[in-house]
Formats: structure tokens, C-alpha cells, sequence
């Protein structure tokens, strides 16, 4: 069998970071659930898992992240023969990938300050 892999990156540990602050509530970000009703875990995740979920209603929505594509939206994944669904918005990301997106382009750019963020001066 195949084991899935995490690669370690600056932008993975930047969503972790981002969801982690909201989380506990130290970096509130608007349009993400309450404090209670949002975690953060990193953990093993099946393909059955994930169907399961989605024949369920209970699927949120499946994002990648990394340097090149910042976040990309996963729509669906073929399995067994067949397309597992997973839901986006008419934008194609979801709730969670659509502010953490925003806000990840948002210090890249600096139109949020962040303490992440270094001012370069040219002389």
C-alpha cells in the first residue's frame, strides 16, 4: 500500500498557523465559525473516510496548499471507479479555503498587517 505524504512548506505551515489563531482565538478571521465550533488537527485521513463523509453531507470541502498555488480547491477525487464529491462554492473554494486564501494573499501583499510581513526599503 501507499502511505499518503505531508511535505513540510512555508505556505502549509502558514494555513496551519492561520486556522490555529482562529482557533484559539488569537487571530480572529472573519467568516470562519466560532470559537468551539472550529479545530484544528492534523491527522491521517482515508479514502473511505472522505466518502463516507461525502455520502453523509458532512464534507465541508478538501483543499491542497502549497508554494505554487497557494491553495488550490479539490472539487472531487476518483475512487474505486468512481467520483467522490466534494463541495465548493461558485468560486470553486469553500468556506474555510475562500478566508484562509484571502488572508494568506493578503499579507503576501500587505494589504493585512502581519508581524509575518518585512518592509524592504530600496536605497
Amino acid at each position: 500500500p501507499l502511505d499518503g505524504m505531508i511535505l513540510p512548506g512555508v505556505t502549509r505551515d502558514s494555513v496551519l498557523a492561520l486556522a490555529r489563531g482562529h482557533a484559539d482565538s488569537t487571530l480572529p478571521l472573519e467568516g470562519l465559525p466560532d470559537k468551539g465550533k472550529f479545530t484544528v488537527s492534523e491527522r491521517s485521513v482515508t479514502m473511505g473516510e472522505v466518502k463516507e463523509a461525502s455520502n453523509n453531507g458532512k464534507l465541508v470541502e478538501l483543499f491542497g496548499a502549497g508554494t505554487a498555488a497557494v491553495i488550490s480547491p479539490v472539487d472531487k477525487i476518483g475512487y474505486l471507479g468512481e467520483d467522490v464529491l466534494i463541495p465548493t462554492g461558485p468560486d470553486g473554494m469553500g468556506p474555510v479555503s475562500r478566508v484562509i486564501w484571502r488572508e494568506l494573499i493578503g499579507r503576501q501583499f500587505g494589504t493585512i498587517p502581519s508581524e509575518w510581513s518585512v518592509t524592504v526599503c530600496e536605497s
